[in-house]
């Protein structure tokens, strides 16, 4: 088979660091690129956002200038009176004057028609009729006007437009206008932002810092739907003449919400992606040097630890040829993980020269104890002779032994059978115990069922004595009740005949008053009236009283037969309580008499009881002494097996001497053989140097 040459680890570890550095270098390089990209692109709209905020508050700042020279004029008195004597002169004095101390492109005085009276700026002719433009005409219907819009010269301006009254009528307007055509304001807003800047009325770019694309359209409708119609600002990214940009198209709203055009500023992605380039350019040539550098250091730092490594594998390549010097050591350079095996390998070295030097000590001593094993090995094919004979000895005295303990085995066997016939005997008494202890159990328990009930017999008559007392006494209780009402029946009699009696007085009252009522004549005749009705009570009270007494008569008829009943019933409550006692006599005399015979059958038991565990006792030593025989019988078997095995023993004891004498010649060979490896291997060990 071919050795295989395989690469070395310097080169693998070498490549793997590269590979480790080259692809963390591009992975970091990725990131950072990628977070500058996407930092840089938010930068930059933030930016264009900015920049589109500010610029939409200068053309606010200046709507905000010329709405102040639009106001201070109108409401001058000169010029208020120069528009009503149509005064060209005093207003064209006015319009140069203003026109060196403000910054405007267009201003101009019309009267109420919109004719211009007088203006300053190219394009402003007298007498050109204005009244179509929106902050114009907002101006003379009496409104201050601030809108976006194409005016004399300008295709867009900024315009501001006020009113000029005369006690509150409309004579004429003043206007004042910043045409955003020109190269100042788009200009401005490139070179103080650097971005691109585009004005457009409605959806025609009229002024833009970008070439070739002034009196186009804006073709996008999302743009058109958002800006110009709902009036929001739209941001994003688009292409414009085939650059792509990232812009912010602001609507540009007159003062009452019109959108009439659109304020466009954009950045060219162009200036990001060169950005980009070039810090790609800057960054890519400086990672790869750094790679080459830091493998450069990789490798020579691999070298020199493989440098270290290989001093030990030197170090072995010596000791497994030529005169395998045991006293050479490694050199330590660094306590690393390197010098830790440098340290480790020297020990081992040390270990081995030890290990060797005992070794070489130790083939001396070999020698003097093969001469030995020789001289042993003659010894002992003398005494392995006596063994045989001695052995040929005890065989004989062996099968003397064998003979006793057949006779020894036949005796132990007719004492096992009597053993048995002993524990058949114990068996049948302990059944008849048994028997019996359970007949007298059984008859326990039916004397305990019998006790039990008795028991409960006694306790029924006791809690039915207690209850026939205590009816007796709710009896005697009764009785006395019913004689309190007896007579307080007979009281209520009494009281009944004393209400009759009351009844009959006031009857004779009440004939008494009708008769002094008659006397009396007229004036008697209420007393009359009374008296009668005395008289209808009183028999009323009579017929009740006969009534009542009728029903206590009736009631003490009852009460008498109540009180005879009762004294029945206390008589034969007494003769049920008489009776109670003699049973309950009897049953406490069958209960005493129960509990002498379970006290008797209880000892009874106890005597079977002990009577049962004296056999089982007897018969638990029954089968111990017949396990104890089995035993004994099991143990000269075992004797008898041991004799007839030492018998064999011996017989192969004696066959085993006779090979071992015929060993011994043979071990006396093998020593001499052993003496020649033992040469041998002093030869080998005398290689190394210690």
């Amino acid at each position: 088979m071919s050795e295989k040459k395989d690469i070395k680890i310097v080169t693998k570890l070498v490549a793997l660091i590269g590979g480790v550095i080259i692809f963390s270098s591009v992975l970091v390089a990725f990131i950072v690129f990628t977070t500058f990209a996407r930092n840089q692109k938010k930068d930059s709209e933030k930016d264009i956002s900015n920049t589109a905020h500010g610029t939409a508050r200068t053309l606010v700042d200046w709507a905000i200038t010329l709405d102040f020279g639009s106001c201070i004029t109108a409401e001058r008195d000169d010029v208020k009176a120069a528009v009503l004597k149509n005064d060209i002169a005093t207003l064209d004095s006015i319009s140069k004057y203003y026109g060196s101390v403000l910054d405007y492109e267009f201003m101009a005085f019309v009267d109420k028609n919109g004719n211009i009276l007088s203006g300053d700026g190219d394009g402003v002719s007298k007498g050109t009729n204005i009244a179509s433009v929106e902050a114009v005409r907002r101006a003379l219907q009496g409104e201050t006007a601030n809108t976006y819009e194409p005016i004399f010269a300008s295709s867009y301006a900024s315009i501001s437009a006020r009113p000029i009254k005369n006690y509150g009528s409309v004579i004429g307007a003043s206007v004042f206008v910043y045409d955003l055509t020109t190269d100042d304001f788009t200009s401005l807003v490139k070179d103080s932002f650097g971005c691109e800047c585009t004005l457009f009325n409605g959806d025609t770019r009229v002024k833009s810092t970008l070439k070739g694309v002034e009196g186009t359209k804006l073709d996008n409708k999302e743009i058109l739907d958002k800006v110009l119609k709902r009036g929001e600002i739209y941001e994003g990214e688009n292409v414009i003449a085939g650059t792509e940009y990232h812009s912010t198209y602001t609507p540009l709203k007159n003062d009452d919400g019109t959108v009439t055009g659109i304020l466009f500023i954009a950045r060219s992605l162009e200036s990001l992606n060169r950005v980009r380039n070039v810090t790609i350019g800057i960054c890519v040539p400086t990672i790869i040097v750094i790679v080459i550098i830091l493998m450069i250091l990789s490798y020579l730092f691999i070298r020199w630890l493989m440098w270290r490594i290989s001093n030990v594998t030197n170090q072995l390549a010596d000791m497994s040829s030529g005169d395998a010097d045991l006293t050479r050591r490694v050199k330590l350079l660094i306590r690393d993980e390197i010098g830790q095996l440098v340290i480790t390998f020297n020990a081992f070295c040390d270990k081995l020269h030890r290990i060797i030097s005992e070794t070489k000590k130790s083939k001396d001593d070999l020698v003097v104890s093969g001469k030995s094993m020789t001289d042993c090995m003659k010894d002992s094919e003398v005494a392995v002779k006596q063994i045989v004979a001695n052995i040929e000895n005890i065989s004989s005295h062996i099968a003397k032994q064998t003979q006793s303990v057949q006779q020894t085995a036949g005796a132990v066997n007719q004492i096992s059978s009597n053993i048995e016939s002993l524990n058949r005997m114990i068996e049948n008494q302990a059944s008849g115990v048994n028997q019996a202890s359970a007949a007298v159990e059984e008859m326990i328990g039916n004397i305990s069922s019998v006790n039990n009930s008795v028991e409960k017999m006694a306790s029924s008559f006791d809690e039915l004595s207690k209850n026939a007392t205590n009816g007796f006494n709710l009896q005697n209780d009764v009785n006395e009740k019913i004689r309190q009402i007896e007579s307080q029946s007979e009281m209520l009699q009494e009281a009944n005949i004393a209400i009759s009696d009351i009844a009959e007085q006031t009857n004779l009252l009440a004939m008494n008053a009708a008769i002094e009522a008659a006397h009396a004549g007229e004036a008697g005749k209420g007393f009359a009236v009374v008296a009668d009705e005395i008289r209808k009570l009183s028999e009323t009270s009579s017929s009740q009283s006969k009534t009542i007494g009728e029903q206590l008569t009736k009631i003490k008829e009852s009460i008498g037969d109540v009180v005879s009943a009762s004294n029945e019933s206390s008589r034969s409550f007494s003769v049920v309580f008489d009776k109670m006692k003699e049973t309950d006599q009897l049953v406490m005399q069958i209960k005493a008499a129960m509990e002498e015979q379970n006290h008797g059958s209880k000892q009874i038991t106890e005597a079977l009881r002990g009577m049962n565990d004296s056999t089982k006792e007897v018969k638990v030593a029954s089968e111990e002494m017949k396990e104890g025989n089995k035993l004994i019988l099991r143990e000269v078997k075992e004797l008898q097996a041991s004799s007839d095995a030492m018998k064999d023993g011996m017989n192969e004891m004696a066959s085993g001497a006779k090979k071992m004498n015929e060993t011994s010649t043979s071990l006396s060979d093998i020593s001499g053989q052993v003496r020649t490896a033992i040469d041998k291997i002093g030869s080998q060990i005398d290689l190394f140097k210690v």
